[in-house]
């Protein structure tokens, strides 16, 4: 199984044409589109909707992942082997996702502020490669397609058995966005909004299972919510809630929180544990 993640859109030939490249070499491939509708060169969402996905696809699936305003430059491509799945992207930071657990990640990240590209040592359970072998590329190749020309045709030969190794030359580190986890103080939680989805949620760093009470106050952008919803029918106006990725979000019901607090990635926010008395 193969899956495509991108900025092209749907309006032109771009996503036909990568999967032309791998229906060529393996017409029996199962392929699946995650999404072509990422903001043009917005890598860090493309990172979190290529980390959303990953753990809902079968073992060994290879995820193809090409958001690349870097495309014809020195920026390597990539492979990434995890011991759940096989990733294909411009070391551009949209791997940043299936590292952000390891403890190398978190290491570096300490010493790095919000969406800052760091060097993240490759994890010992996983493995890295640039796509330097040009046998597994398509010929000729354009310097401003290597989604078709080089990742497409990579991730066909692999899903028909191309081991890691033939690839190309192994990697030491790849490249990552620091999105740091929640921070802990007391009895206070601080994240940062770190995905705007389609409805206009608020999607934070902060972990929901660390929400273990309702009687929380949430502050973002000089306003405060009282309480954590269960769906987002129980309250009117701004409501947080655990969403389905396991992190708080904030929502407005029928609404967008991203228009009612003129929200951006990277905004603050704020878990306060109110006392029951």
């Amino acid at each position: 199984m193969i899956t495509l993640t991108t900025d092209f859109g749907t309006s032109d030939s771009y996503v036909a044409e990568m999967k032309g490249v791998i229906l060529q070499l393996n017409p029996g491939v199962v392929i699946v589109d995650v999404s072509h509708h990422i903001e043009p060169q917005d890598v860090a969402q493309g990172a979190f909707v290529l980390g959303s996905v990953r753990h809902s696809f079968p073992k060994d699936t290879v995820h193809v992942a090409v958001v690349d305003p870097g495309v014809g430059t020195s920026r390597r491509a990539v492979l990434l082997v995890t011991p759940g799945a096989l990733f294909l992207a411009p070391d551009n930071g949209l791997l940043t996702y299936a590292l952000r657990d390891s403890q190398e990640y978190r290491a570096v990240a300490r010493s790095a502020t919000f969406l800052d590209l760091m060097d993240v040592p490759v994890p010992l359970d996983c493995l890295a490669y640039g796509l330097s072998n040009p046998d597994l590329w398509c010929d000729p190749i354009s310097d401003t397609f290597h989604g078709r020309d080089i990742f497409a045709s990579v991730a066909a030969h692999m899903s028909m058995g191309t081991v890691p190794e033939e690839v190309g030359e192994p990697l030491e580190s790849l490249v990552c966005l620091c999105i740091p986890h929640m921070q802990r103080n007391g009895d206070t939680l601080m994240g940062h909004v770190v995905q705007i989805d389609g409805f206009g949620n608020l999607i934070t760093t902060i972990e929901g299972n660390a929400l273990s009470q309702n009687n929380v106050g949430v502050l973002i952008k000089g306003r405060s919510i009282q309480g954590v919803s269960r769906s987002y029918a129980e309250s009117y106006g701004l409501l947080a809630i655990v969403g389905s990725h396991g992190n708080l979000e904030i929502s407005v019901k029928d609404g967008s929180a991203a228009q009612e607090l003129n929200a951006q990635m990277g905004n603050e926010v704020v878990v306060e544990f109110l006392s029951s008395a």
